[in-house]
């Protein structure tokens, strides 16, 4: 098949113009970019014979009118060459590759080199319309990016800033204002743009979108509490112990002897399983607690059903809490309750702890305690803090407004308090978990599928003492995680535990009681098979929150400290290698990352102040004072 071709022709050769340079076996071609290659016959095409000299002479335009052409020839049938022939005049190598490229573009002819035929008007029409929408689609994006890099995007820019937006929620995976940027396409660096543009401001908290939190408050409709025969333990001195401003008070405790009543919201009798309610509380897992707002896991009418000492008679879920010498603690009875509670801070309980009925309490717990610690409880103190905002308590998203807004943010504070160490908040702590082991053991008797709170034990397990020795301890942590089969909880120091004091805030806890419900009134229990997933969804959905919750509050931590840059910190160095290390600073409950630590040592104290933050990122420097 070769001796078709001769040195000097002009080929076609994937879609571009190729000139022979020698026939044999194979067939030596230049290409357009000046690559000599070797090809088969089958590879190329013929366009011309020539001789063409060099490929350069086919960038002369010569003259001539596609238009003119494409009338005339109307209803004929034409190969490339007279194609070439009646749009410029002539057939030489020059015209037919130009005539090639007109054919190619299918916009007034279609068909192959050897059957060329003419479109409708009305086909060119549509085809060159289609283009001019595309040349002014391009133009608009060339505006629209040359605008974003002038810091000028416009309300006409919503739908590619929009774009932008659900890349900073992580609900994308590609962005093309990012790419034809040259901006790496990640969460971070979306943020980073917003912020430049105007469109976010600092306030503009993304992780609970991110982590696919709810960030609506639920909308359900809430049955009336069924009634019941709840046994009458209003004569119980009872108490709600929370921090301020405790909007949703889910458990109480009453002394009763030797014994402790935890009193706890009775959920499960009214978000039955599966229930609309049921749902929605297990896709969100847990309440989230942000500075700015909380978003709850329940319609906020079932707290104010269900929420303890909201209403002079309460109705709850009441747990018998006996406690043995040992320390160990046992499930006497549970029972539908109506209980009259009291509501108290921590701080104004805790100077009441050498009184009754706290001073009893208190020796109880302490005595369950003494024993966690004894089974290799950890006991970590690092700095803890509770953060608030006067920001809106809306959560910004662009796409829900539907339109842009560079209207100046509202002047906002964060106020950071750190929450001291208390002994009423540590009796509060045990008395729950003292319930949470009770009531594991009490499943595990009757044989109830609920979900058990585990953790395994640190490689290297031990008791730090100091503050640094805490902080390297905690990351030795093993992740805990919710299982149908009971076993250790290695940070709490119990061998069997179920988290069941929280129904209203965490889902799990939900479970339990719905579980525990359905057993006392001699009902159906959720399956193991449904109790596995229903685990996974709330494990999923809590651990989202978490993190949602943790990230959010380092994002208004770093705001509160670039308000107030002239601030020095009282820090503590808590890691140490080499010149690099890390100081905790107690009054933000967070640790920041130094370096030239070489003249320090751990635990011992420094003073710490602000460089700069990178908020996308979540990251900030200090300078040692």
């Amino acid at each position: 098949m070769s001796k078709n071709f001769k040195s000097h022709n002009l080929v076609l050769y994937k879609n571009g113009p190729a000139l022979i340079d020698q026939v044999g076996d194979k067939i030596a071609i230049q290409t357009a970019n000046g690559k000599s290659i070797k090809v088969r016959p089958k590879d190329i095409q013929l366009l011309h014979p020539g001789p063409l000299k060099s490929l350069a002479e086919l960038n002369q335009t010569p003259d001539g009118t596609v238009e003119d052409a494409w009338e005339l020839l109307q209803g004929e049938t034409v190969e490339l060459i007279d194609l070439a022939e009646f749009i410029y005049g002539e057939a030489s190598p020059v015209t037919v590759w130009h005539a090639w490229q007109v054919l190619d573009e299918a916009v007034y002819f279609t068909g192959i080199m050897e059957e060329i035929t003419t479109r409708s008007e009305a086909e060119v029409e549509a085809i060159l319309s289609k283009q001019r929408e595309k040349e002014e689609e391009a133009a608009r994006w060339e505006a629209y990016l040359q605008r974003v890099k002038d810091h000028a995007v416009q309300p006409k820019d919503f739908d590619h800033l929009s774009d932008v937006e659900r890349m900073a929620y992580r609900k994308a995976s590609v962005n093309r204002t990012l790419k034809a940027l040259g901006i790496e396409v990640t969460p971070e660096k979306a943020h980073r743009l917003l912020l430049q543009l105007g469109v976010w401001n600092d306030a503009v908290n993304p992780y609970p979108a991110r982590f696919d939190c709810a960030t609506t408050q639920p909308e359900l409709e809430v049955p009336e509490l069924p009634e019941q025969e709840r046994e009458d333990l209003t004569a119980l001195e009872t108490f709600a112990i929370d921090d301020d401003n405790c909007s949703d008070p889910d458990d109480a405790i009453s002394l009763d002897g030797d014994c402790l009543w935890i009193h706890v919201a009775d959920a499960a009798a009214l978000i039955k399983a599966d229930s609309p309610l049921d749902r929605e509380a297990r896709a969100r897992g847990a309440n989230c607690y942000l500075p700015e707002i909380v978003i709850h896991m329940l319609p906020e009418k079932v707290t104010e059903v269900l929420g303890l000492g909201l209403k002079d008679i309460s109705p709850a879920l009441s747990f018998k809490i006996g406690i043995g010498g040992n320390g160990a603690p046992s499930c006497l009875k549970i029972t539908p309750s109506l209980i009259r509670v009291q509501r108290l801070s921590y701080s104004v309980t805790d100077e009441m702890m050498e009184e009754a009925p706290f001073r009893e309490m208190n020796r109880i717990t302490e005595l369950f305690r003494n024993r966690r610690l004894a089974q290799g409880a950890a006991r970590i103190n690092l700095p803890e803090v509770k953060l608030k905002t006067t920001v809106d308590g809306e959560l910004y998203n662009l796409s829900a407004s539907h339109e842009l807004s560079f209207k100046e943010p509202e002047p906002f504070t964060v106020e950071i308090k750190e929450l001291p160490r208390l002994n009423s908040r540590d009796m509060v702590t045990d008395a729950m978990l003292m319930a949470g082991e009770a009531v594991a053991g009490y499943c595990i008797e009757h044989e109830i599928p609920v979900p058990f709170a585990c953790q395994p034990p640190p490689d290297e397990p031990g008791t730090p003492e100091t503050m640094a020795e805490m902080f390297a301890y905690r990351k030795k942590f093993k992740r805990s995680g919710l299982h149908l089969d009971p076993d250790w909880h290695s940070g709490l120091g119990l061998e069997r535990y179920t988290r069941c004091t929280s129904p209203l805030r965490r889902y799990s806890d939900l479970l339990v009681h719905q579980q525990i419900r359905a057993f006392i009134s001699g009902e159906a229990l959720i399956s193991e098979a449904d109790m596995l997933e229903r685990m996974s969804q709330a494990e999923v959905g809590g651990g989202n929150t978490a993190m949602a919750e943790r990230l959010s509050n380092r994002h208004w931590t770093l705001l509160r400290m670039q308000q107030h840059p002239e601030t020095v910190y009282r820090g503590v160095v808590v890691d140490k290698r080499d010149d690099r290390g890390a100081v905790m600073i107690p009054d933000l409950g967070i640790d920041v990352k130094m370096r030239r630590m070489a003249d320090v040592e751990l635990d011992e104290e420094v003073e710490v102040q602000l460089l700069q933050i990178n908020l996308p990122e979540l990251d900030f420097t200090c300078r040692m004072v």
